[in-house]
């Protein structure tokens, strides 16, 4: 409807102003109180260009506009109308909404589908957790908003290759290593010092203990690497589990070690060297590139030290003084796989940490020739954790941050997705376990939960009533109308998810549209003596369920039928 609404207002302009045909308007759901279907700010917007008052040339347009009506069949009256300080409002015939009720009730799980990106394909890699420790609530903050951007895109066609990356190699796993070593000695009854850098918390132990039990307790320092191998296995395994339990898997997982076992680092490396893009400094190979100096993706932030605002160092490091090469230097041949696999969107999803990241990154896209407005990062910002009003303090078996086990064995699934996707990504969470665990109005997701059972209570209801024929004609009411127009706005608001990643716009939705099913069964009484009115309107009731569920199935929570 935006779209004709949209067409009809420039075929106006042309006939008026066609100097102005092409100037670029909004045509939105108005906000809360206004009595109309649509609105558009043209006339504002035209009005600074012609130097005229926007009231003045929003009537002209509209006098246009009511020869013009802008609904497929042409039938029934349009009423536009004109606001403060220039608005035109779009009021539309109420068989408008009576055909988008039947759409939806067609389509059911398909409706918020679309086509539009078929034969597009995109690589997404999210969570891609630090391999020495329990995936924490910060960085799993990165799962539910992946994973709400990938089914998003494949509901407006994209086919999507979901990635995890697993960097377990380098200076951290090495720590590691150390840690699980001191913990071995320990449990075989020997003395020995915590290493420097170690560590803390319970986890490098529960894998020492995990070790003892199935390699035995017999090992030579010399065995430290198998040790640790077995180690970062062991988290690896607890970390992908913790993600299943959220219901987030992947496609395709890449490990750091098998890039450099294959040759593919080296060759990476090598390739950067021929192009000129690396240089020797002190001992090592540093990655210099003058594109170095792009902005960083929004939330922007201010130099950290050693940096340039704006923007990160210069110069990276590929291969270190004892010629290892680094964690860039895999992700090198890591995006070089990328950018060169035929994609149509690559997109890296990474904690507000990796900020001095993205230009190294960037630059690669123009090493490989890949279309940079084709390459997207989105950096998302930390979770803390509160008990009502009170900061929770760091968990005993992580050391130092709060596990996302932890959190999700206390509140569950849902809670936890929906809290942990209501917030805009570039904005701090505060994730109130006591709110999670509410079975209350005060939960968001009980609020949309308790909705979707509600419906189910009432069809449950109308099974011993005698049903008449579906007209949804006699749907015509203020109440009933708007609740459609709701219902409405969902297949957009997936469109625009799949275009602009704002994921939190999602269960704000839901749980505005539980808030105006419920208003609207405190109001309109769905079960009647009429059996036509009760078959309209109960086929109203299943499309706001039917919506209810898509919207949750689309972040991973399943629908509830009983509360």
């Amino acid at each position: 409807m935006k779209d004709l609404i949209r067409k009809t207002i420039r075929e106006v302009l042309e006939k008026l102003y066609p100097e102005h045909k092409d100037i670029v308007f909004d045509v939105d759901f108005p906000p809360a109180g206004v009595d109309a279907d649509f609105a558009s700010n043209v006339a504002m917007v035209l009005a600074k260009k012609l130097g005229k008052k926007p009231m003045e040339v929003a009537e002209k347009i509209r006098d246009l506009l009511f020869v013009s009506p802008p609904h497929e069949e042409g039938k029934g009256e349009v009423i536009v109308d004109i606001a403060p300080p220039g608005f035109l409002n779009f009021k539309l015939p109420s068989s408008v909404w009576q055909k988008e009720l039947a759409k939806i009730l067609k389509e059911g799980k398909k409706y918020g589908t679309s086509k539009i990106n078929k034969g597009k394909k995109a690589r997404v890699e999210y969570v891609s957790a630090n391999p020495t420790g329990p995936v924490h609530i910060g960085n799993v903050r990165g799962g539910p908003y992946g994973k709400v951007i990938c089914n998003a895109l494949e509901a407006t066609g994209w086919k999507v290759l979901r990635e995890y990356y697993h960097n377990d190699v380098g200076g951290q796993v090495e720590k590691l290593g150390k840690t699980i070593w001191y913990w071995y000695e320990k449990l075989r009854g020997k003395e020995t010092e915590f290493p420097e850098g170690g560590y803390p918390g319970e986890y490098p132990k529960e894998a020492a203990e995990e070790a003892v039990k199935k390699l035995g307790s017999k090992f030579a320092p010399s065995d430290q690497a198998k040790l640790t191998n077995f180690a970062l296995e062991y988290i690896f395994k607890e970390n992908i589990e913790t993600l299943k339990r959220l219901g987030i898997e992947f496609d395709q997982i890449i490990s750091e070690s098998k890039l450099q076992k294959s040759g593919k680092t080296a060759k990476a490396i090598e390739e950067i060297k021929k192009k000129g893009f690396a240089q020797e400094k002190e001992g090592a190979l540093w990655f210099a590139h003058p594109l170095l100096n792009l902005p960083l993706t929004p939330p922007i932030r201010r130099a950290g030290k050693g940096e340039k605002e704006g923007g990160s160092d210069r110069e990276a490091v590929i291969v270190k003084s004892n010629g290892q090469p680094t964690y860039f230097a895999s992700d090198i041949a890591y995006h070089k796989e990328k950018f060169t696999s035929g994609y149509n969107l690559v997109m890296d999803i990474f904690g507000s940490n990796h900020h001095g990241h993205v230009p190294k990154l960037q630059a690669l896209t123009k090493i490989y020739g890949f279309d940079t407005e084709k390459f997207k990062v989105l950096l998302y910002q930390y979770v803390r954790v509160k008990r009502g009003q009170e900061v929770v303090k760091m968990a005993k078996r992580a050391g130092n941050f709060i596990t996302a086990k932890e959190v999700l064995d206390e509140v569950g699934k849902d809670s936890m997705i929906f809290m942990l996707l209501m917030t805009a990504v570039n904005t701090h969470v505060d994730f109130d376990l006591e709110l999670a665990k509410d079975t209350s109005e005060k939960n968001p997701v009980f609020r949309v939960q308790y909705a979707h059972a509600r419906i189910e209570s009432v069809e449950r209801k109308a099974e011993s009533v005698k049903i008449g024929k579906t007209n949804l004609a006699l749907l015509a009411e203020r109440e009933e109308l708007a609740l459609i127009r709701e219902l409405a706005k969902f297949p957009e608001m997936v469109a625009d998810i799949a275009e602009t990643y704002n994921v939190h716009h999602l269960p704000h939705y839901l749980l505005g549209l539980a808030d105006k099913f419920h208003q609207f069964y405190e109001k309109v009484r769905v079960i009647t003596d009429n059996e036509e009115e009760t078959a309209a309107k109960l086929a109203l009731v299943r499309a706001v369920q039917q919506v209810l569920a898509n919207g949750l199935q689309l972040m991973g929570i399943k629908p509830m039928e009983k509360m």
